[in-house]
């Protein structure tokens, strides 16, 4: 009996002490003493996770960390995105950081395909990492040229960013500087970009031009091979100096933003460079940002033979037309 009461006991000690150190483990802070940046990609597995985190000292233990997450039933409910950790993060905190519902947790910041400049500076505004007096808008390319030589290759370094604020899930901590957050955007895009090999691909069209087709798409229409057929359409129009005629530009050259825009007879006379019926070839700068889908259409135009194009209002199908008396025809079948 005394014998069994010992091992009793022994295993008793072994299994506090046991505890007491994995509890030690997961709420050690790491040795990074500033936040750093952290992407997960989009199916990227636990074992690739915590290997990344391992050898990036956010964490000190990849073992525990896996462990962590399947003893607490949140290894299926890490977060694809773009993460700042802050400095001296644990375990525990890092887990939660990377499972929590982006919407809710405080310092989680979603761009959407298609915001602008101005939508990102709102929305940050309402998620308390910016105050209305840290503008985004008064940073220009060059502010960051040195650091994206070739992500801002032809482009105007004097333009705005608009374009350039990657479409993802980010995780800020308080306090950081409206450059500290566009450079957090800018190397996600470029991170991007080199993953996909999209900045190699040689159209005979500069990467900003690229850029700017792209954020026209990405308004313009919806699925992946109407933007492809839409981008033949429109660089042929600028091929031959043709007017492009796209109604997004209008509601861009408005207000900047998409939201609740209503174009009338005198929208179509607004003298904008983003006029596209007035002003022939590319507005100066793209009209939102652009997500991989309309970047790689723009890319890789699908050619056609079509010449014109509109959505129908009912059921949102673009219809297409070769010849204008063709549009005009589908003008009055489909926007009445």
């Amino acid at each position: 009996m005394k014998r069994n009461s010992l091992v009793k006991i022994m295993t008793l000690i072994l299994a506090f002490g046991l505890a007491g150190t994995f509890y030690l483990f997961i709420n050690t802070p790491s040795s990074i003493i500033i936040s750093q940046p952290f992407s997960i990609a989009k199916g990227e597995s636990i074992a690739s996770i915590s290997s990344r985190l391992k050898q990036e000292n956010f964490i000190y233990s990849d073992l525990i960390f896996r462990f962590y997450l399947k003893m607490i039933n949140k290894a299926q409910d890490i977060k694809a995105g773009y993460y700042f950790l802050p400095a001296r993060a644990s375990i525990k905190n890092i887990v939660q950081m990377i499972t929590n519902n982006h919407v809710l947790t405080d310092g989680n910041f979603l761009i959407k395909e298609g915001d602008t400049l101005k939508d990102v500076q709102f929305n940050l505004e309402q998620k308390n990492i910016l105050n209305p007096a840290q503008n985004l808008q008064d940073l220009k390319l060059n502010d960051f040229a040195l650091d994206y030589p070739v992500l801002f290759q032809t482009a105007p370094l004097n333009n705005s960013l608009e374009g350039y604020l990657y479409p993802d899930s980010y995780h800020f901590p308080q306090g950081l500087s409206p450059s500290e957050i566009i450079e957090a955007f800018l190397a996600n895009f470029e991170a991007k970009l080199n993953d996909t090999q999209l900045l190699k691909i040689n159209n005979n069209h500069s990467f900003y031009e690229n850029l700017i087709m792209a954020s026209l798409l990405e308004k313009e229409v919806q699925t992946e091979t109407d933007k492809q057929m839409v981008a033949d359409i429109l660089w042929r129009r600028v091929k031959i100096n043709m007017p492009l005629q796209a109604d997004a530009t209008l509601c861009y050259a408005q207000n900047q933003s998409f939201n609740a825009c209503r174009l009338t007879d005198k929208s179509f006379k607004i003298d904008s460079q983003y006029n596209t019926y007035l002003y022939k070839g590319l507005p100066p700068s793209p009209i939102c940002n652009p997500g991989l889908e309309s970047i790689k259409a723009a890319l890789n135009p699908l050619a056609n033979q079509s010449w014109y194009y509109l959505t129908d209002r009912k059921t949102g199908k673009t219809i297409y037309s070769k010849t204008y008396e063709e549009h005009i025809v589908a003008r009055d079948k489909y926007l009445k």
